[in-house]
């Protein structure tokens, strides 16, 4: 019995640090997404660098473009490592994009992605 018990216990630790994360903690909204929704939001380590990958969708009936760029932060809340540059996306009418960043400090404990629909609210440097 106090096998099984400990084996749930091992598996409820295992399950609780799954790498899917609550979406809204982590999305950043550079002005107004317009039809622009994030639906998944995923994390894991690998080589001890956290990776990040969210997922966008389009609820509108025309394609949408934006800009997306991760921020990463250590334990303290700091941001880990130089901004990265804003990527143009296209999100074609009901269907998911991922999009996908990789830390470059091993610090980096938590992300944000930022989005923004308007040019306008970005700096593209080419």
């Amino acid at each position: 019995m106090k096998k099984l018990i400990y084996s749930l216990m091992g598996a409820g630790v295992l399950l609780s640090a799954c790498s899917t994360n609550r979406i809204k903690d982590h999305v950043v909204e550079v002005g107004n997404m317009g039809n622009v929704k994030v639906t998944k939001m995923t994390s894991v380590r690998v080589n001890g660098l956290l990776i990040a990958q969210g997922y966008f969708h389009n609820t509108g009936s025309k394609a949408a473009q934006g800009y997306y760029r991760c921020q990463f932060y250590d334990a303290n809340k700091m941001q880990v490592g130089d901004a990265e540059q804003w990527q143009l996306l296209t999100i074609y009418p009901n269907e998911d994009q991922p999009v996908k960043c990789q830390a470059t400090q091993l610090e980096a404990t938590d992300f944000k992605i930022e989005f923004s629909n308007d040019a306008s609210n970005v700096t593209i440097y080419n």
